[in-house]
């Protein structure tokens, strides 16, 4: 696999077959009327909409260093998937009963689980579970072997309540392993691609490269920094909350989006303005 030139950003189709892609072979579906009416609905506080229940999840920030400069590892996912088709997305998923014993398992010398547990918003035994998910979700998704050291826990993203499935996601940073490569493994990427972070905002700005936002996110931080170390570096020693964008009712009955607390509803930045796309359809 070719990556960081000066030309253009190479991808690994699900073949295994090196290809350039810069198609995003379809448009974001936008936020739906029905997304509006929940939205207005949860503002309001009319009772009209209940938020589905959040299912804990991890997704792995990849990144290696190349004569280029950092880059990190990105997948399509299926059109066939019910959440976020065509998207470009970090490998990763939910939470599974298995986590949980496997990250019972974990070696805390090699994690700093109980140091976590407030930057990831959660307790012990889930953090634990997220590691483990984690590792598992890089392996199965990428073939990438990771252990509980190489992980860094990196950000903390929350779907909007309006969504019919959400997620309650940490993001942990991780180096690629040397003498290790990631390539679509599974049926839920259709294509993968390294690019530097500054591309890969190109490219998602010039419609390219659909992600969410969290995704965008996400990577603008990687953008602030030169190598994979410093990466690791800033992400271990930032400041986390779990953030979730939410509709606020303006004084016109307009929709107001700012990001919030989840856990305490502080509002962290206002005036973000709406979703561009709905996280669960996607591209279709």
């Amino acid at each position: 696999m070719v990556g960081g030139d000066d030309t253009d950003w190479h991808s690994v189709g699900s073949d295994g077959t090196d290809e350039i892609d810069r198609r995003s072979r379809g448009r974001p579906v936008n936020p739906s009327d029905t997304f509006v009416e929940r939205s207005l609905a949860l503002a309001r506080r009319d009772g009209t909409w209940t938020p589905p229940q959040l299912r804990s999840a991890s997704t792995v920030v990849l990144l290696r260093d190349t004569p280029s400069g950092l880059e990190t590892y990105l997948m399509r996912r299926a059109r066939s998937m019910a959440f976020a088709p065509g998207m470009h997305v970090f490998p990763g998923g939910g939470v599974d009963e298995a986590d949980l014993t496997t990250g019972a398992l974990l070696s805390a010398h090699a994690f700093p689980f109980t140091e976590a547990c407030i930057r990831a918003a959660a307790n012990e035994e889930e953090v634990r579970a997220l590691v483990a998910c984690a590792i598992r979700e890089v392996r199965e998704e990428a073939g990438v072997v990771l252990t509980e050291g190489d992980l860094v826990l990196a950000d903390h993203w929350i779907t909007p309540e309006a969504e019919s499935h959400r997620y309650d996601v940490r993001f942990f940073a991780a180096r690629l392993p040397v003498g290790q490569d990631a390539r679509p493994h599974g049926t839920e990427a259709d294509h993968a691609v390294w690019i530097s972070p500054s591309k890969a905002l190109d490219a998602h700005r010039a419609g390219e490269l659909p992600m969410l936002p969290p995704t965008v996110a996400a990577i603008a931080f990687l953008a602030a920094h030169a190598t994979a170390d410093q990466v690791l570096s800033a992400a271990a020693n930032r400041w986390l909350a779990p953030r979730m964008p939410r509709a606020l009712v303006g004084e016109d009955g307009s929709l107001r989006w700012v990001i919030v607390n989840e856990r305490t509803g502080e509002v962290l930045a206002d005036r973000i303005g709406p979703p561009e796309a709905s996280e669960v359809e996607g591209i279709r």
